[in-house]
């Protein structure tokens, strides 16, 4: 039996509809139940990012636990722990984890360090595990440059290999169906090429036949132009860090796994705005 977090959010949604019609069993935890899709093959658990009995009752039967990291928070690193001990006490044998590409305790991208955090304890509790690596996501990019007309922060001349969502959705599901094939594997998810921010915009421009610019700023205006949103301290660096982790080279690099998994390459940029030229 699997279970599954986050599903009334885009990831765990999508899964939880790929495996009803796959005829896959699943329990969809949450923490507000009648959010919740009814679909077949599926029973809707109330369950928490924490320890409680609640969240274990929701876990007791299941096998594998896919657990889509938890809403941004500066107590996240404590609430994946909470639910691991749940995990761990319910029974639960293998932990599938979406976590972040090139995850450490000392990356730039502050965010990354709460997936390095969860990776460990994740293995120090004695799982088999299964760790989704995502990069930067293409489809935040094109939606920056839709809603404003340029991408902008302090990201020089660094590149990303920045993922398509639906290729990770796509893999999730691949895993899901054959859990044991790849437990205790670290999967990079990529897409097929590393792009600088500014050739980003240039293919964006092409493609929707208006100026699309990349604006670099020096990190001091980066903290300064983000303050137009009212935030906590932890979420202007996990904003500003996106960028000074591009710079940085950290999300450079591309992997074959998305293609190990699927059979296919990773869908590029050109491509995703191929099948969504909407502007």
């Amino acid at each position: 039996m699997i279970a599954l977090t986050g599903v009334t959010g885009k990831l765990g949604g999508s899964l939880a509809r790929g495996l009803s019609e796959a005829g896959v069993s699943a329990r969809l935890l949450a923490r507000r139940p009648e959010a919740v899709e009814v679909l077949p093959h599926t029973t809707i658990h109330e369950a928490y990012y924490d320890k409680s009995q609640t969240t274990i009752d929701a876990l007791t039967g299941a096998r594998i636990l896919f657990m889509v990291s938890g809403r941004e928070s500066a107590d996240r690193v404590q609430e994946h722990k909470a639910l691991i001990d749940a995990a761990k006490k319910a029974g639960v044998e293998h932990i599938i984890y979406t976590s972040f590409y090139n995850a450490a305790p000392d990356s730039t991208f502050t965010l990354a360090r709460d997936h390095a955090a969860t990776e460990s304890y994740i293995k120090e509790q004695g799982f088999a595990y299964t760790f989704i690596r995502d990069n930067f996501y293409t489809d935040f990019f094109v939606d920056l440059a839709r809603g404003y007309g340029h991408i902008k922060g302090p990201a020089a001349d660094g590149k990303v290999s920045a993922v398509v969502r639906e290729d990770v959705a796509s893999v999730a599901l691949a895993i899901l169906q054959n859990p044991k094939k790849w437990e205790n594997q670290t999967l990079d998810m990529t897409g097929p090429e590393e792009l600088s921010l500014g050739q980003m915009a240039e293919q964006l421009s092409q493609a929707w036949g208006k100026e699309i610019v990349y604006v670099e700023e020096t990190i001091e205006e980066a903290y300064e132009s983000r303050r137009a949103w009212q935030a906590e301290d932890w979420e202007y660096d996990s904003w500003v860090s996106t960028y000074t982790a591009i710079a940085a080279g950290e999300q450079a690099g591309v992997s074959s796994d998305i293609e190990r998994v699927l059979g296919r390459p990773a869908t590029s940029l050109a491509e995703l705005l191929k099948h969504n030229s909407k502007s």
